[in-house]
C-alpha cells in the first residue's frame, strides 16, 4: 500500500490541530478592553498580547519543524501540546501585563507544534490535487477557528470574565494531548527523508523565489486578519459600542466569508492555475481593503449609527476574507515547498518562522499606530494588500508553480 496514503491520519484531527493555535490567539479578542482595565495596562500593551503571542509562534515553528526530523512528527506534535496547556494555565493566573505577556509568549511557542507538524504531516502524505483540495478545506478550518474565537469569547468574558477564555484553552489542551496521544500516527519515513543542515536548507529556500513570494503572502494575509482582532474590539465595544457579546457575534461574517471563499477555490481548481487563483485572491483584499478605507473617509462610523457602522466595516473585511482564506492562502502553503519534498521538516521550519514573524511585526505595527479612531486599519491594510496583490502578480508572471 502506498504509504503516503496508509498513514494518514484522521481529517477532523488534522483540522483540529491545525485549527486550534489560531482559536487560542482571538478567543480573548472581546476581552482586551476588560483586560487592559483589570490590570491596568495600556490598550497598545494589551494589543501587543496578540503579537508576541506570534513571536513565540514563530521560534516554535522553527525549533518544532527541525526537531519532528530528528525525533518523529507524533513525540513532538505531544510535547508541543503539553507546553501549551502548560502556558494556558499561566496565562489564567496572570497578574499583571508583564506576567501575560510572557505567558502568551510560552502559549505561541508551543502551540506553533500543531501548525507546522500537521501541515508537514499533510504535505508528505498527499500529492498535487489531494493536497490543494487538503489545505483548501484547512484555509476554512483555520478561518474558522479564527472566527469562533470571538464568538465564544464574546459570550465568555460577559458571563464569567476575561480569565474564563483562558480556562478554556487549558480544557482545550488537555483534550488535544489526549485525542493526538490516542490517533496521531508517526508519518515520517526515514529512509525517504535526507538530512542536511539546516544552513543549506535556509540558503536552498532563500534563493526560491515562490518560498520567499509564498511567505509574505501567508504573513500578509494572517497579518491583515490579526491586526483586525487586534483593532476590531477597540472600534465596536468603545466607538460603536457594541457588548463583547455582540462584537463577538460578528466573527460569524468571517467564516461565512471563509466558507464561500473555500467553495469558490475548489472549485475553480479545476479551471484556473495555482497561480491565477493567488492573484484572483489578492485583488478581492485589495478591493476590500479600498473599500474599508473609503469607509474610514465617509466617517459614519459612530455611536450613532450601529446597524451601518457594522455593515460598513464588516462587509469590505468580508471581501478581503473571501479572498485571503479561500485563495491565497491555501494555494500558497500547498505549493510554497513542492520543491523541497526531501526536506520537508527543515523546510517547513523556516517557512513557518519567516511567515510567522511577519505576522507579528504586521500586528504590532497595528498596535503602535492605534490612536483611538478607525483610520489607521484601513490604511494599514490598504498598503498590506497591496504588496500583496504586486506579490501575487509576479508569481504569475514569473511561472515558480510547476
Amino acid at each position: 500500500m502506498n504509504k503516503r496514503n496508509s498513514v494518514l491520519p484522521g481529517v477532523w484531527l488534522l483540522f483540529l490541530l491545525a485549527g486550534f493555535p489560531q482559536l487560542s490567539e482571538t478567543i480573548y479578542s472581546p476581552a482586551l478592553p476588560a483586560i487592559a482595565s483589570s490590570l491596568h495596562a495600556s490598550s497598545n500593551f494589551v494589543q501587543w498580547t496578540l503579537s508576541i503571542y506570534f513571536v513565540g509562534f514563530a521560534l516554535g515553528v522553527f525549533y518544532w519543524g527541525r526537531l519532528s526530523d530528528k525525533k518523529g512528527r507524533r513525540p513532538v506534535m505531544l510535547f508541543g501540546l503539553c507546553l501549551y496547556t502548560l502556558a494556558s494555565i499561566l496565562c489564567l493566573f496572570s497578574k499583571n501585563i508583564d506576567w501575560l505577556l510572557f505567558s502568551r509568549l510560552l502559549q505561541g511557542f508551543g502551540a506553533s507544534a500543531g501548525s507546522v507538524i500537521t501541515q508537514t504531516i499533510a504535505r508528505e502524505s498527499l500529492h498535487d490535487k489531494q493536497r490543494h483540495r487538503f489545505f483548501s478545506m484547512a484555509g476554512f478550518a483555520i478561518a474558522f477557528s479564527i472566527a469562533l474565537g470571538p464568538f465564544l469569547g464574546g459570550y465568555i468574558t460577559q458571563w464569567f470574565g476575561w480569565q474564563a477564555n483562558f480556562l478554556v484553552l487549558v480544557l482545550l489542551g488537555f483534550s488535544l494531548i489526549v485525542m493526538a496521544f490516542s490517533c496521531l500516527p508517526e508519518t515520517l519515513d526515514a529512509n525517504n527523508h535526507k538530512k542536511q543542515k539546516i544552513i543549506i536548507v535556509f540558503l536552498a529556500l532563500l534563493k526560491d523565489k515562490h518560498v520567499l513570494s509564498c511567505a509574505w503572502l501567508v504573513g500578509v494575509v494572517n497579518g491583515l486578519l490579526f491586526c483586525y482582532f487586534a483593532e476590531a474590539p477597540f472600534i465596536f465595544i468603545h466607538m460603536v459600542s457594541l457588548s463583547a457579546s455582540q462584537y463577538g457575534l460578528l466573527s460569524i461574517g468571517i467564516a461565512i466569508a471563509a466558507f464561500l471563499g473555500t467553495i469558490s477555490s475548489r472549485y475553480l481548481i479545476n479551471a484556473m492555475s495555482v497561480s491565477r487563483l493567488i492573484v484572483l485572491g489578492a485583488s478581492f483584499m485589495f478591493l476590500g481593503s479600498l473599500l474599508l478605507t473609503c469607509v474610514a473617509l465617509i466617517g459614519w462610523v459612530s455611536a450613532a449609527h450601529p446597524l451601518m457602522s457594522v455593515l460598513l466595516i464588516m462587509l469590505p473585511l468580508m471581501i478581503i476574507i473571501y479572498g485571503g482564506f479561500g485563495f491565497v492562502i491555501p494555494m500558497t502553503l500547498s505549493t510554497a515547498l513542492q520543491k523541497h519534498q526531501a526536506v520537508l521538516g527543515a523546510a517547513g521550519a523556516w517557512f513557518g518562522l519567516s511567515y510567522y514573524i511577519l505576522v507579528a511585526l504586521f500586528t504590532w505595527g497595528m498596535g503602535l499606530i492605534q490612536n483611538g479612531t478607525l483610520f489607521p486599519m484601513p490604511i494599514y491594510f490598504l498598503i498590506l494588500s497591496a504588496s500583496a496583490l504586486w506579490v501575487s502578480i509576479r508569481i504569475n508572471r514569473g511561472n515558480y508553480i510547476n
